[in-house]
């Protein structure tokens, strides 16, 4: 893409026609060009995807112009680890503020009282989910019994038990080869390691959940976390 791109649009364009956002668009395409030229063809040859087919993948997205111009500038260059004005490194201010803008947005939209909006996959939010019930279910209660705030201020011995019990539960979940997803307690996955998992199937006649089966098994395993979303199930 040369830059002529930029000063095409401008000089076939009537003054008041000109589109700001597009204008933004082909000026970054222009950018990149110039140094990758493979990647702003593969950016234009995406655009062209999407335009052309229905993704049905719930991890995917269409985000819109502002918010991928929004992506492409200084904030890029921050390593910000941690939570907005609870970081562990200095000089987070800026991107503590975007942040804490963009959850209460979140909050808003979803109607709900808290929101961790920093970008994950769909597998590492799914296990940020299990770490939060570890805590909640597991975890916290094990510290009030033995009167500690504080986990690193526990005996070795205390601390071993309490690393067992974080190791010792189960997890009922779709199984991987009937649809489920692999956080699901899929044994190339990291779920398989932090829990005892179980899978659930479908009927091999029907092809449908056995809902009466999935208690059953509940009932009998008495998991930590049972599991009810799918990856891949069409019924």
């Amino acid at each position: 893409m040369a830059n002529s791109a930029v000063n095409d649009y401008l000089a076939t364009t009537k003054p008041t026609d000109i589109n700001g956002g597009f204008l933004a668009y082909l000026a970054n395409l222009t950018e990149v060009a110039k140094v990758a030229p493979s990647i702003a063809r593969d950016i234009v040859f995406e655009l062209r995807d999407q335009r052309s087919n229905l993704k049905l993948i719930a991890s995917e997205n269409y985000s819109s112009l502002p918010t991928q111009l929004a992506m492409g500038n200084l904030l890029t260059d921050k390593y910000a680890e941690g939570f907005p004005y609870h970081r562990f490194y200095a000089g987070c201010d800026n991107v503590d503020s975007v942040e804490s803008y963009t959850s209460k947005q979140a909050c808003k939209l979803f109607g709900v009282d808290h929101a961790y909006v920093q970008p994950h996959s769909g597998a590492d939010a799914n296990l940020v989910a299990f770490w939060a019930i570890l805590n909640a279910r597991v975890k916290t209660p094990e510290l009030e019994r033995l009167g500690v705030k504080d986990p690193t201020h526990m005996n070795q011995e205390d601390w071993n038990k309490l690393r067992s019990l974080l190791g010792n539960q189960r997890l009922l979940g779709m199984d991987y080869y009937a649809g489920g997803h692999l956080t699901h307690g899929y044994r190339h996955n990291v779920s398989a390691q932090m829990f005892e998992a179980f899978g659930y199937g479908v009927n091999q006649e029907t092809g449908f959940l056995d809902y009466d089966e999935i208690q059953k098994m509940a009932v009998e395993l008495k998991p930590l976390i049972l599991l009810a979303g799918y990856s891949a199930y069409p019924r």
